[in-house]
C-alpha cells in the first residue's frame, strides 16, 4: 500500500502511550481541509489510528455535533451501511443487547468486547459523553501481535495465516460463512481479521469445516499475546476526541461499562464505518465480506436485501454521489 509505514505498526501500548504523534488538535485538522486529511492519512499510514481532540461536542446540540461528523467523514473518506437498517452513523449506546444472541451488535451493549476487528476499512468513533465507569476502548496491533507470535511460536502463527471459517451473520441471503486468514502477508503488506466469536460461531452451520485442536490452540495463543500487560493502548475517550482506527492492521475492545443512572448522560459515542483512498488491496477470500477487494474502492458493510453494496459504485467518488442522493 502506498505510503504505508510497515515497521511503524510494531508498536505496544506500554510504549506508545509515551508518545503524541497520534493525537491531532481539531483546530490544526480545520485550518485547511486538504492538509487536515494528508494528516489523518499520515497518521493512519504510521500507527494505524488517530485521535482528533477538541471535537466539538460540549454545549452543542447533537443535531449540530452529528452534521459537523458527517461533513468531516465525508471529506475524507465515505461511509458505509453499519445494519440492515441501513444506518450510516450509529449510535454506540447501551440498550440492554444479548451478544450472545447472533443477531444482536454488540455496539448496544455494555458488556465486555473482546478485541475484533470490523466489517470497514476505517473505524471512526466520536465521543460525545463517556461512562462514568468503565467503557474504555483497547487498541492493538496486530501487526506487533502477529510478529511476536511468530517469534515464539511460528508453526502455529502459521496456522492463523491460513483459512479459517467466519460466521458472515449476512442479512442478504447470502453465504452464511467463509474462509479467510486471520492473518495475510503479501508484498510487504499486512492484513488482519480476527472476530473469535465469529469464528466459533461458524460451527453453528453444519458445512462449515470444523475447528480443529490447533487452530483453537493458535486463537489461545494469539489472545494471550493481545491480552498481556503493556500490549494494548487502552483509551477512556473524553467527549471531543474522534478516534479513527485502520481496521486491517489494528483490532480493538472495550471494557465493561456502567452508565450514569439519568438516561439522558448515558455513555454515547457516534460511530461510522469508512472506506478511504488509502485502504489496502484485500485477499479474495475477503470478497464475501467486504463484496470489493480493490484497493480504494467502495465496499464492506453490512447492507438491507433492498439495498445492497453492488447498487453503490465502487469508486469513492462516485459512492459518495450515490450516497448523498440516497440520504436526499
Amino acid at each position: 500500500m502506498a505510503g504505508l509505514k510497515l515497521h511503524d505498526l510494531n508498536w505496544r501500548g506500554q510504549h506508545f502511550s509515551r508518545f503524541s504523534d497520534w493525537r491531532v488538535p481539531f483546530i490544526d485538522f480545520i485550518s485547511d481541509s486538504k492538509d487536515g486529511n494528508a494528516i489523518l492519512s499520515d497518521r493512519l499510514n504510521s500507527f494505524g489510528m488517530v485521535v482528533v481532540t477538541g471535537f466539538p461536542v460540549q454545549n452543542t446540540e447533537i443535531s449540530k455535533t452529528i452534521t459537523l461528523l458527517k461533513k468531516y467523514t465525508l471529506e475524507f473518506g465515505c461511509p458505509v451501511s453499519q445494519s440492515a437498517k441501513l444506518d450510516f452513523l450509529g449510535h454506540v449506546t447501551n440498550r440492554g443487547r444479548d451478544i450472545s444472541d447472533h443477531k444482536s451488535r454488540g455496539y448496544e451493549s455494555a458488556v465486555e468486547l473482546p478485541f475484533h476487528s470490523d466489517r470497514c476499512d476505517l473505524l471512526s468513533l466520536l465521543c460525545v459523553r463517556r461512562a462514568p465507569v468503565g467503557g474504555e476502548t483497547r487498541i492493538v496491533s496486530a501487526y506487533a501481535a502477529y510478529l511476536q507470535l511468530a517469534q515464539t511460536n511460528p508453526s502455529l502463527a502459521a496456522v492463523l495465516c491460513e483459512p479459517v471459517p467466519f460466521d458472515l451473520r449476512d442479512t442478504t441471503g447470502g453465504p452464511s460463512w467463509a474462509l479467510m486468514p486471520v492473518f495475510t502477508l503479501s508484498d510487504g503488506d499486512f492484513v488482519a481479521r480476527y472476530v473469535r466469536r465469529f469464528i466459533e460461531a461458524s460451527q453453528r452451520f453444519e458445512d462449515a469445516p470444523r475447528l480443529t485442536d490447533t487452530q483453537v490452540a493458535a486463537f489461545d495463543a494469539l489472545d494471550a499475546i493481545l491480552y498481556a500487560p503493556g500490549m494494548s493502548l487502552d483509551l477512556r475517550l473524553e467527549p471531543g476526541e474522534w478516534l479513527l482506527i485502520d481496521n486491517h492492521r489494528l483490532l480493538h475492545a472495550r471494557t465493561e461499562f456502567q452508565d450514569a443512572p439519568d438516561p439522558a448522560e448515558a455513555r454515547l459515542l457516534l460511530r461510522s464505518w469508512l472506506c478511504w483512498s488509502g485502504s489496502p488491496e484485500l485477499p479474495p477470500s475477503f470478497a464475501p465480506t467486504y463484496g470489493r477487494t480493490k484497493a480504494g474502492s467502495y465496499r464492506g458493510g453490512v447492507w438491507p436485501t433492498d439495498r445492497l453494496l453492488s447498487s453503490m459504485s465502487p469508486d469513492l467518488s462516485g459512492a459518495r454521489t450515490d450516497l448523498l442522493e440516497l440520504l436526499s
